[in-house]
């Protein structure tokens, strides 16, 4: 396992297990705010097997130790894009190569 902290958005992520180059993962379990957290969770999965890949903690400086905080690797900015590349990018890839597949708005494909 793997913590990484972005100080910059204030997330953090604990990687379960290291996802491959380029594997999509999706979808993502949303734990939603509630009054008494003061952040929010999200459980990523992996495409390929369904199986848990890591867990994203939003407000992190909230709802973590400052114990855990401080012996994270620190990720500078980049934790944000790392994200994006790992979850939306892979996704718009397919879709692109998707045969006769067109893009609408939210996202579907239509044929």
């Amino acid at each position: 396992m793997r913590l990484t902290y972005d100080a910059t958005t204030d997330v953090a992520y604990l990687s379960l297990r290291p996802a491959r180059p380029g594997e999509p993962l999706g979808p993502t379990l949303l734990l939603e705010h509630d009054r008494d957290f003061p952040g929010a969770v999200a459980l990523d999965f992996s495409v390929e097997d369904g199986r848990a890949v890591g867990l994203e903690f939003q407000m992190a400086s909230a709802c973590l130790p400052t114990e855990l905080l401080a012996v994270a690797e620190r990720t500078g900015g980049r934790g944000l894009a790392q994200r994006y590349d790992e979850r939306v990018a892979p996704h718009l890839a397919a879709q692109a190569r998707s045969p006769g597949g067109q893009r609408r708005k939210g996202g579907h494909d239509v044929h």
